[in-house]
């Protein structure tokens, strides 16, 4: 039994200086570990992600473009001790075109947030209330305000970043006539960021629509470079997107996507 201890002992010691090692032999530049940083929702640090997606062939004709800009902050707050509530608000703007017509339509805004500890070496996880504010107009969204939970999680190794954030929104209220305010929604992703600050990035963007039992799936692969922006570090990513499944009024077939990220500082 006491050789069993001694055993043990070594073995918790060795595993201790595996990962101090790690660290300190870590070849990743600080630019390369800001882009790493950057992939992960739950990271605790102030990020700023701004994107611009193009969508092709939606509505019941399969004749109109979409230009679909986003603004989507992650903000820390501090709660105390090891705790923090991480807000992340969801603004979404569309330029809708067919033919000669062109339609703008401002999404109704969502709120995801995740209370989680402050800082996890490489795994963090999180979970708190989701709202979305009800639309203007039937034309913009749901006009029920969407009650719910957000999650996520992610797995953060040296270089990648692996894990999903997702929501799940109930509709509350009896107006009906922008569509029901129910909706999962789930965003798998995974991430590999090299030593000279350079990302890939495959993800999903998974929406399903229990009423209508209707589901999108579209898919992004991305690259880009983190670089010196201002004295602070951005990401600049672009790449194709595909959408793998459709409902009649969705996008469909190819896309793009152009975003830029900036991390502020501690």
């Amino acid at each position: 039994m006491p050789i069993c201890r001694y055993c043990l002992f070594l073995a918790l010691i060795g595993l201790h200086s595996a990962a101090m090692a790690q660290t300190v032999d870590s070849t990743m530049s600080e630019a390369a570990k800001a882009g790493q940083s950057m992939q992960n929702t739950l990271y605790p640090q102030v990020v700023l992600p701004l994107s611009y997606n193009y969508n092709q062939k939606l509505g019941a004709n399969s004749l109109s473009q979409q230009a679909e800009f986003s603004f989507t902050p992650i903000i820390p707050v501090s709660l105390g001790g090891d705790l923090q509530l991480i807000v992340n608000p969801m603004f979404t703007f569309n330029r809708n075109g067919n033919d000669q017509q062109v339609t703008n339509q401002a999404q109704p805004m969502q709120l995801a947030t995740f209370f989680a500890p402050v800082f996890e070496k490489y795994f963090y996880a999180g979970i708190g209330p989701y709202i979305q504010l009800p639309a203007t107009n039937a034309n913009n969204g749901s006009k029920q305000t969407g009650l719910g939970v957000s999650a996520g999680a992610f797995f953060t190794p040296e270089h990648w970043v692996i894990g999903a954030a997702m929501f799940n929104s109930w509709g509350v209220g009896g107006d009906m006539s922008g569509g029901s305010g129910n909706m999962l929604n789930a965003q798998p992703k995974i991430s590999y960021t090299t030593d000279t600050a350079w990302t890939y990035s495959f993800s999903s963007q998974i929406t399903y629509n229990n009423m209508a039992k209707a589901v999108t799936n579209q898919l992004t692969l991305s690259g880009g470079k983190t670089i010196n922006f201002f004295g602070y570090h951005a990401n600049i990513q672009a790449g194709p997107t595909y959408m793998v499944t459709t409902t009649p009024t969705s996008a469909k077939g190819f896309g793009g996507l152009l975003a830029l990220t900036v991390l502020l500082p501690k």
